[in-house]
């Protein structure tokens, strides 16, 4: 008798792994469809508001801003999930970011200024906690030897997402403006909100504790006094005051925030985890992945949007191949790793992404060498992005799971926010005279030195995971 009971118990389990699976990939499909215009629109958003290829460095706050909320927030909501319950803390993120994309869509309707978007792009940006969650939630209900498989699931559907936000996200765009890439997805992640909060069950792992707020207020300081400085170049120069200012203030609070880190009882980023080899050299990775990768989606977007003259779905096409490639990649990195190991995938990937960014730094005139360029580049983050996160999943304590994977968001969307700010002064302050168009637009050696710094990032990458131990499972780790 004992014996169908088991197996009964094991068909549920895999039947609500099943689904908690469709969903979280669903939900990370729609966020993507927004997010993937975000970068291709913003031209057509500059427009709308009166803004000049001289202010893009103000327009990408319009991205940072999203990226500097989701790296505070995600460690709060990370530390809250391991306390009160990942799935209801995903229903609070869901519900917020639901809130947060229909105002980001009224926005113009609301004022002229962009400063209006900026603020609900902000508020948009709580949104980020679902993913570290979801990831969190894979741990709670998948066996061990399936981790990494359902990880590349997860994210093959970011390539999705960004497939289906490049062509019909694009093609909406075009057609009734780039507000309705917003009012579009609105109807889906409010179901998907409500089939989180009365379908899937709550994680039984709790970890007691309290959240840091200090350190989640000196984090916060740290990067929107660093990108405000930034931004300032373009207008103020390297020598103005206020620039200085800001830039020393962000040093100030960093290094205020990594004191506070080992002296606070429940510090934001835990020490003795980032005290461990392989989740240190991965988390500095994730940094480096996060700065070059989305350094190089927005430029590609001033390049198409300012120098080739494209829509938005043009735009979109131009990344379809890089969105593919990542959808069939995603799911072959997770078998790889989990026969192989993560550390060879992550290096591998590091180096074919190089191959990619050096590929558009020499060719770059055409839409078919930014197509090729990206795809390279898209194929090689593909195996980077779930080594990278199967690697800090399985060295972590299963309790502190939350707390791991939210300080890998941290840093690695400390990088994402980090390169577009660079990336954008670098296109402001190379931007030149068209005399044939009569407009300013981007010159060529701006993106020559975007696409070379990236790589010379990925580079230094590549390095640092020569220097992680290749273990096939992480002792204590192995299949169920």
């Amino acid at each position: 008798m004992m014996k169908p009971t088991n197996n009964n118990g094991n068909g549920r389990a895999i039947k609500n792994s099943t689904f908690v699976l469709i969903l979280l990939a669903s939900i990370a499909i729609m966020v993507m469809y927004v997010e993937a215009m975000a970068f291709p629109s913003l031209p057509m958003v500059m427009e709308d508001f009166g803004l000049t290829p001289q202010d893009y460095s103000l327009a990408s706050w319009i991205i940072t801003i999203y990226l500097v909320v989701g790296a505070v927030s995600i460690p709060v909501f990370g530390k809250l999930g391991d306390i009160y319950g990942k799935k209801k803390m995903l229903v609070i993120a869901m519900s917020l970011y639901t809130v947060a994309v229909t105002l980001t869509g009224f926005s113009r309707d609301f004022s002229d200024s962009i400063y209006v978007m900026i603020a609900f792009r902000a508020f948009q940006g709580l949104g980020m906690c679902m993913f570290p969650l979801a990831f969190s939630i894979i741990r709670d209900e998948f066996p061990k030897g399936q981790i990494a498989v359902a990880q590349g699931v997860i994210s093959a559907m970011f390539g999705v997402g960004a497939a289906v936000g490049f062509v019909l996200g694009g093609y909406v765009t075009d057609a009734l403006g780039w507000a309705w890439t917003y009012h579009t997805v609105v109807p889906f992640i409010a179901i998907a909100t409500l089939l989180v909060a009365f379908k899937m069950k709550e994680s039984p792992v709790r970890y007691k504790g309290k959240v840091d707020y200090i350190g989640a207020s000196f984090l916060g300081g740290t990067l929107v006094t660093f990108l405000v400085g930034m931004t300032e170049t373009s207008n103020r120069g390297w020598t103005d005051p206020l620039v200085l200012s800001l830039l020393a203030s962000s040093v100030v609070l960093l290094f205020m925030f990594i004191f506070w880190q080992t002296r606070a009882k429940e510090p934001l980023v835990r020490p003795s985890l980032m005290a461990q080899r392989e989740i240190a050299l991965t988390n500095i990775i994730a940094f480096l992945i996060g700065f070059a990768m989305f350094t190089v989606s927005q430029t590609i977007a001033a390049l198409a949007g300012f120098n080739f003259g494209l829509g938005a779905m043009e735009i979109g096409l131009l990344n379809l191949p890089m969105s593919g490639i990542m959808l069939i990649l995603g799911p072959t990195a997770g078998f790889l790793v989990k026969k192989r190991g993560p550390k060879w995938p992550l290096t591998m990937g590091m180096i074919i992404g190089i191959a990619g960014f050096l590929y558009m730094y020499s060719w770059h005139s055409t839409q078919l060498d930014v197509m090729i360029g990206i795809a390279i580049m898209g194929s090689g983050l593909a195996f980077a992005m779930v080594s990278s996160i199967n690697i800090i999943i399985v060295c972590t304590p299963k309790e502190e799971t939350g707390i791991s994977t939210g300080m890998n968001m941290i840093i690695r969307t400390s990088g994402s926010v980090v390169g577009p700010a660079v990336a954008a002064v670098i296109i402001s302050e190379h931007s030149v005279f068209n005399p044939v168009t009569m407009t300013s637009m981007p010159g060529d050696s701006a993106y020559q030195l975007i696409f070379l710094m990236s790589s010379v990032f990925m580079g230094v990458g590549v390095l640092l995971s020569l220097f992680i131990r290749h273990k096939k499972t992480i002792p204590g780790e192995g299949d169920e």
